[in-house]
């Protein structure tokens, strides 16, 4: 829902027993939406919790089969194999049911918890002239900014280009995000394209590029000069 204060259409984020709008820090009604971080919890809970007892029920199951067809065993070893392996098999089945069960609401208590992390994005983004840090993420959603750079950068590698990573003449990493505001007027930035090798340092990319830009422009004036 829309803030009343910065008017802009972010998500909140609970801190004690108060919302607060993850865009301008104003306080918000607990009624409003769902905090971000909230969104998603009750189905990651609930999918742990589908898993321990999936898991419960299969080796449970499957021991007490056993020890119930090794005593039936003693008097018939037909009844034993049926009882046995029927008790077996009714294991294996709802404990992989819950152990299944649990995964996919695990996974799907993430997807929103993901969601409402990414509209925290546009929201922020929205607030700062359509840029946003990672430092400026953690501190709306309360994460660690390790985590909020992992999810920017995430964002900025897909192919819709709705993100993109510069970074300042500070080595401060900026993502912009589009149809959130004008870019800032400023120090000169580097843009840092995403497609690099896995684990190269976005400061080290932005380096190499300015690096090259300057060659490039070097030898241009060289050329003229000769001219």
């Amino acid at each position: 829902m829309r803030c009343q204060n910065c008017r802009q259409e972010a998500p909140t984020i609970v801190r004690g027993a108060r919302a607060y709008c993850t865009a301008c820090g104003a306080p918000r009604s607990l009624l409003e939406d769902t905090p971000v971080n909230v969104a998603g919890q009750p189905s990651k809970i609930g999918g742990g919790v589908a898993s321990v007892a999936g898991w419960v029920i299969l080796i449970t199951g499957v021991l007490l089969s056993l020890a119930l067809g090794g005593l039936i065993s003693l008097a018939s070893a037909t009844v034993a194999w049926i009882v046995g392996g029927f008790l077996g098999a009714m294991s294996v089945l709802f404990g992989l049911l819950f152990i299944l069960g649990g995964r996919l609401l695990w996974k799907t208590g993430k997807e929103r918890e993901r969601g409402a992390h990414e509209q925290a994005v546009f929201a922020v983004a929205r607030r700062n002239s359509g840029s946003v840090t990672p430092a400026e993420l953690a501190r709306a959603v309360n994460v660690s900014e390790a985590e909020a750079d992992a999810l920017l950068t995430e964002m900025a590698k897909r192919p819709d280009g709705q993100v993109s990573l510069e970074v300042d003449d500070d080595g401060t990493l900026r993502y912009y995000v589009k149809g959130t505001g004008s870019a800032r007027i400023g120090a000169p930035r580097v843009r840092v394209g995403m497609g690099g090798a896995p684990g190269s340092s976005h400061a080290a990319e932005a380096e190499a590029l300015a690096e090259a830009e300057m060659g490039e422009e070097e030898a241009h004036g060289r050329a003229q000069r000769r001219r």
